[in-house]
């Protein structure tokens, strides 16, 4: 469960550590999972759409790749319920800051979420937003 798509990029722009064990119920099995990132550089919204063998029964903040993440990134995970996951970052970059809000809903079969990181540096903003839809299309190869 390491590479789903807007996982896999928010922790390489941004993400902070993983802060709590605590997540939502998925199903395990074969997923496809479709992202869509829009930001100023792109002419048009990039599409993702990828399959992964999810093994797990939880997505949880330890599933975000956190490993190679920046040390001083804070993360603040203000709620986890029965299906829905938000946790929100705060992070350094090169000459400003980064911050990002998250969120994630499972039903178990289906998962969907959105975020939106806003980064400041050298007295300008850049904001990038992303949506994520993904469900279990069948069993493990």
């Amino acid at each position: 469960m390491k590479h789903r798509p807007c996982i896999l990029l928010i922790t390489t722009l941004f993400a902070a550590p993983a802060v709590m064990a605590d997540g939502i119920p998925i199903e395990p099995g074969l997923w496809e999972i479709t992202s869509t990132m829009q930001m100023p550089m792109l002419p048009e919204p990039r599409v993702t759409t990828t399959t992964e063998c999810m093994e797990e029964s939880e997505i949880t903040m330890d599933d975000m790749g956190t490993e190679d993440m920046d040390p001083n990134c804070t993360a603040d995970v203000s709620q986890v319920d029965s299906n829905t996951m938000k946790w929100s970052f705060d992070c350094p970059v090169q000459g400003g800051t980064s911050h990002g809000e998250w969120q994630a809903v499972s039903d178990g079969d289906s998962v969907s979420g959105n975020g939106v990181i806003t980064m400041s540096f050298q007295g300008q903003t850049m904001e990038m937003t992303m949506e994520w839809e993904g469900h279990r299309v069948g069993d493990c190869p």
